[in-house]
């Protein structure tokens, strides 16, 4: 009979170990996987802000410029063209 409980409890503390290191691995990973999202976020900011600076006017105007022989109009250039709704039909 008390070979049978040491070997219960055995099988029993066995069973609470395994349990634990599989909980302590999933946790480890959860960690690491916080981590590689913190990461991926900032790269992600920083792509944004990369693309800001890019598409700046700063930046595409002179490779417009250069480029595809592009240039600014000046003012007296501009035709600003108003919005008709759909239902208005007058010139």
């Amino acid at each position: 009979m008390v070979a049978l409980v040491l070997v219960a409890f055995v099988l029993l503390a066995s069973l609470v170990i395994w349990r634990r290191s599989v909980g302590i691995a999933g946790a480890r990973e959860l960690r690491e996987l916080g981590q590689a999202r913190l990461q991926l976020e900032g790269d992600r900011a920083r792509l944004a802000r990369d693309i800001r600076a890019a598409s700046s006017r700063e930046k595409l105007v002179p490779i417009a410029e250069q480029r595809l022989g592009m240039r600014v109009p000046s003012d007296d250039q501009l035709i600003i063209l108003e919005r008709r709704s759909v239902g208005d039909t007058a010139p």
